[in-house]
């Protein structure tokens, strides 16, 4: 019972443990707020520091706008917030002018698992201003 006692006792004088937690916007807000938006697959990846990873893109589809860049940044961390990326796999990018694109667990900007065909097809809708079909 003493162990039982001590136990419980860790975890309720325990530090307080931090979530990610953010407000990540709609698709639609995204794609007004975004410059250009496109889907690209990596083809290659390198380790620009020892927190980043700079992704290099081929553009798959385009649904916005002009691309500044084919580079896609993402974080080595093993945190709650990490967006790791992989070579081979399509991301959906939502870009702004000025900057390079990240992949963030607080943004759009994700990856494409199994085509993701209700965000493709929300996204073309979006890119010939039709207005979506609410749930």
């Amino acid at each position: 019972m003493k162990y039982v006692s001590a136990l419980l006792a860790s975890f309720l004088f325990s530090a307080a443990s931090y979530a990610c937690t953010c407000a990540t916007p709609s698709i639609e807000e995204a794609f007004a707020k975004s410059d250009y938006v496109y889907v690209g697959i990596i083809e290659s990846a390198k380790l620009s520091d020892e927190k980043e990873v700079t992704n290099y893109l081929s553009v798959v589809k385009e649904f916005k706008g002009t691309r500044e860049t084919d580079i896609l940044i993402s974080n080595v961390s093993f945190s709650s917030c990490a967006s790791p990326s992989a070579v081979g796999y399509e991301y959906v990018i939502f870009g702004t002018k000025g900057t390079s694109p990240k992949l963030e667990s607080c943004s759009q900007t994700q990856v494409l698992f199994n085509g993701k065909k209700e965000l493709i097809s929300k996204l073309e809708k979006l890119a010939a201003n039709k207005p979506l079909k609410r749930d």
